[in-house]
Parts: structure tokens; C-alpha cells; sequence
């Protein structure tokens, strides 16, 4: 009998990876915090955005519609203000804010928010 090769082990394949994982890993996005922000910035834009959805989406008129209209902008920039918030007090040193200014920041986003819904509010009737 000829001598035979001693066998190879094989090494366990990881199954391939998703279309969503290979865009993560090449947005440098797949670490966990990297997924964090991701998550925060996904979720102030479905509560900024929801209720100009819910206007696209439903068909109502009067005080809703008003509503509706006004919480755009005071939805949209209470996120932002949150996300100023959240990024102030998680990385405030390195962008080398202080808490006034994290704060100044984030009251000032929501007060163009709280001025541009009472604007829209008024000016739809």
C-alpha cells in the first residue's frame, strides 16, 4: 500500500454574512458601539419624522391636520436636542464642550422647534 498523506483539519466555515453585516463592517459601523449610535440616530429620526409620516399616510383636516403639521419641526429638533444631549454628556471632552454649552446647545434646537411649530400651527387654518 502506498503511504497516504496525513489529513488536513479543516477549520469550521463561518456561514457567509448578510448583505446588512458586509454594509456595516464596510461603514465601519459593526463594532457595538458603533451599532449605538447607529440605533440612536435611527430612532431620533422615526420620532422626528413620525408625525410628517402620519400626516402622508392619514387623511385628516382640521385641528389634527394643524397638529399634525406643527409637531413636524418640534418633533424633528427634540431629537436633535436629544442627540445633542446624548453625544454632549458621552463625548463632551473630547469635542471639548462644556455642560452649559451641551445644554445651550439643546435649548437652542428645541426652541426653534417650539417656534417653528407655533408658526406652522398658526399659519395652517
Amino acid at each position: 500500500m502506498p503511504p497516504t498523506a496525513p489529513r488536513r483539519r479543516r477549520e469550521p466555515q463561518e456561514p457567509p454574512r448578510t448583505w446588512w453585516w458586509r454594509l456595516l463592517d464596510f461603514m465601519d459601523l459593526a463594532s457595538p458601539e458603533s451599532q449605538k449610535g447607529l440605533a440612536l440616530v435611527l430612532g431620533v429620526l422615526v420620532v422626528g419624522f413620525g408625525p410628517l409620516l402620519l400626516l402622508a399616510v392619514l387623511d385628516v383636516s382640521g385641528t389634527a391636520r394643524r397638529a399634525l403639521v406643527a409637531l413636524g419641526p418640534v418633533s424633528i429638533c427634540l431629537g436633535f436636542a436629544a442627540l445633542v444631549l446624548v453625544c454632549g454628556y458621552r463625548y463632551g471632552e473630547q469635542l471639548k464642550w462644556s455642560r452649559r454649552q451641551t445644554w445651550g446647545l439643546a435649548a437652542l434646537c428645541l426652541g426653534m422647534g417650539l417656534l417653528g411649530g407655533l408658526g406652522l400651527w398658526f399659519s395652517e387654518g
